[in-house]
Formats: structure tokens, C-alpha cells, sequence
């Protein structure tokens, strides 16, 4: 791979690699969640007042897209819908036992992937690499207070 490609090609092809290892692995383990869904329940797992309309906002989606993947998660039993206690209309998403339960498993498969895609890589460079893309991220971050905690480090 040559190492003057664009930043944004870079970013979007290691994104993909990953996305495709990651899903690989759930279709061999038939797992039945699709890898948006295990980012909403990662999500969820970091704040049980969220509605749809943060979701989609947050993971920069049409709102139709995530109300299909929520509804996958519901009828998984892994998500529940909860009134908000500030406005009826609205409706929170939690996960459920099922939820944390099925969470943690895509977890472990993440670590997998990682570490199988971090082969070779030493411990200095991955610092860097951390180092870089946290910059990247605070540069260009969109105010998002609902998720503002350090999510890729919440275990």
C-alpha cells in the first residue's frame, strides 16, 4: 500500500477492512447482529437516555436506517423502548440483560479482530497511531454531549 494516499482514503479502507473482518466473524459464528447494531448497543451501554433521534445524529444516519436496526435489537429482545419522563412523545432506548449479555460476546469478538488486524504492529507505533486519530477526532468534532465520554476505551 502505498503511503502517500489521501488521509480520507486511508481512514475509509481501514474502516472497511475492519467492518468486513468483524462481520466475517459474526457470519461464522451466525451471530445475528449486523455491525451497526453492535455500535448502537455499545452505544446504549454508555448512556440509557437516548432516543433515536440521538443515535442517528451521533453515527451521522438517516433516522429510518437506525429505526430498522433498533427494531432488529427490539425484536432480539436485546433493547427496550422506555417514555421519556420530560417529553411523552420521545422514547428512550436501554439495553436490556439480553442486551449486555449479547454485547459483551461482540466485544470479545472485536478484541479478536483487533488483535488479529494489530499483528506486527508494536506497541509504540499503536501509541502513535491512538495519538493521531484522537487529534483527528478533536479537530474535527461535532459538539455531541450525549456521547462525549471516551467510548472506544469503555469496557
Amino acid at each position: 500500500m502505498e503511503s502517500n494516499q489521501p488521509l480520507g482514503y486511508m481512514l475509509g479502507r481501514s474502516l472497511r477492512v475492519y467492518k468486513n473482518q468483524f462481520a466475517a466473524e459474526l457470519k461464522s459464528r451466525q451471530a445475528a447482529l449486523t455491525f451497526e447494531q453492535c455500535v448502537i448497543l455499545h452505544l446504549l451501554s454508555a448512556n440509557d437516555n437516548v432516543i433515536q433521534q440521538d443515535l442517528a445524529k451521533h453515527m451521522q444516519k438517516d433516522k429510518s436506517i437506525i429505526v430498522r436496526q433498533i427494531n432488529g435489537l427490539l425484536e432480539g429482545h436485546y433493547v427496550e423502548r422506555l417514555t421519556n419522563k420530560e417529553d411523552k412523545r420521545k422514547k428512550n432506548l436501554r439495553l436490556t440483560d439480553a442486551g449486555y449479555e449479547i454485547l459483551n460476546e461482540m466485544k470479545k469478538i472485536a478484541n479478536e479482530v483487533t488483535q488479529k488486524l494489530l499483528t506486527d504492529v508494536k506497541e509504540k507505533e499503536l501509541e502513535v497511531f491512538r495519538t493521531v486519530m484522537e487529534k483527528i477526532q478533536k479537530n474535527g468534532l461535532i459538539e455531541d454531549e450525549l456521547f462525549r465520554c471516551d467510548l472506544m476505551n469503555k469496557k
